[in-house]
């Protein structure tokens, strides 16, 4: 698996942040956008499909999936009557996967902020081989995540993103004690959905972001690990600590009563600079290499009304052995692999905040820290849409 991530992510580094372009203009492939005066096309009376009315199905959560219920419910690609359509669908309010975020777009005017703790107990290290051995004598690590990941509608299919967070480290090696917190990495970007899933058949929705982190961790002197500058997995995006990179994001998702599937795809890059590396003595110049992030999440919502439920997350990631940019990589080790496995418990606390919890159980890995991640969040949606609140 983890040779075919390579080669996958090779072949597709140097059209990865021009993805999107091409996808724009392709936009026949999921049906082409209602003409500028075109009036949107709703069914009047249900949001159910044609075919399902005739045979006395009403239910608007009713999902069947068939080549006559396609045709006869064909919906433009992002278009208003794609938006409308999406939003009388099965769709209720949750917390959603803890590591993953989402195609679906906020309503225009709608701002939410999502509160994240992770907390990283490093247990072992992963040999090159995938074998798993203890902690060198004298050596610990633990850190503590707090996120603030912000999210603002602009627009019906596109969203301002911010992830300021807070980084508290707990470690020492060869005899240097490092304890204490400060200003991580920030990331600002911004996420365009194109196309809308559609409730009448099995088109999922797909959007993708450009996200540029900035190293605010090296600017304000924020304490990190001697040991290595390995990214940590329960970050999106996972970029090497202090570096300034950019991040391509390819998001889908499906909503399948009572089942949501989630899937995410992340590239990022980091700008090659001089710098101390973890362990050195002396400013070198450092090019790392890429990094591939590979996620799946299904849900199973239990309870609509409490927002109740149970989500699977499978988290991956891979230091790749090159950069985009064509340089050689110098760091090392130049490859690392971890993967990991997540049982996530949501809840709804009021009409406008939820809550979820669980703990990262890594599955496998190599040149990678072992660790043990128990984590929580909390996401309050303010705005509304006509006098509700609307969720993505």
């Amino acid at each position: 698996m983890i040779r075919f991530i390579l080669t996958f992510s090779k072949n597709i580094a140097l059209t990865l942040f021009s993805a999107p372009i091409l996808i724009f203009i392709s936009h026949n492939a999921w049906g082409a956008d209602p003409q500028p005066n075109a009036q949107p096309v709703v069914p009047q009376t249900s949001q159910t499909p044609p075919s399902a009315q005739q045979s006395g199905n009403t239910s608007p959560n009713s999902l069947p999936v068939s080549s006559s219920d396609t045709e006869n419910t064909s919906l433009s690609r992002n278009g208003r009557d794609a938006i409308e359509a999406y939003r009388h669908s099965w769709n209720p309010m949750t917390a959603g996967p803890n590591y993953m975020p989402q195609a679906d777009s906020l309503p225009e005017g709608e701002f939410n902020g999502r509160f994240f703790f992770y907390g990283a107990l490093t247990e072992g290290e992963y040999s090159d081989s995938g074998g798993i051995n203890g902690l060198p004598q004298g050596f610990s690590k633990n850190q503590l995540l707090a996120l603030f990941a912000m999210f603002y509608g602009v627009d019906a299919n596109t969203e301002l993103v911010f992830l300021p967070s807070l980084l508290g480290t707990f470690s020492s090696y060869q005899g240097q004690v490092t304890d204490g917190a400060g200003f991580n990495d920030t990331t600002i970007g911004i996420k365009h959905r194109w196309v809308i899933q559609n409730p009448w058949s099995s088109r999922p929705s797909f959007s993708t972001a450009l996200l540029v982190t900035v190293p605010t961790s090296s600017w304000l002197g924020t304490p990190l690990p001697k040991s290595s500058s390995l990214p940590p997995l329960s970050v999106v995006p996972s970029t090497h600590l202090g570096e300034p990179s950019l991040t391509a994001v390819f998001l889908t998702r499906k909503n399948i009563k009572p089942v949501r599937i989630y899937g995410d795809f992340l590239y990022s890059y980091a700008f090659p600079g001089s710098g101390v590396l973890p362990g050195a003595t002396k400013s070198t110049f450092n090019q790392y290499g890429d990094i591939a992030q590979y996620r799946l999440g299904i849900e199973d919502v239990i309870n609509d009304q409490r927002g109740l439920g149970i989500i699977m997350e499978f988290v991956g990631l891979s230091g790749l052995p090159f950069s985009i940019d064509g340089n050689t990589v110098s760091t090392h080790p130049n490859t690392f692999n971890i993967f990991a496995v997540q049982p996530t418990l949501e809840v709804n606390l009021t009409e406008r905040l939820a809550m979820s919890a669980g703990v990262l159980l890594p599955a496998f890995g190599t040149n990678e820290y072992l660790a043990v991640t128990p984590n929580f969040s909390l996401w309050y949606y303010w705005g509304d849409v006509g006098g509700k609140v609307l969720p993505r």
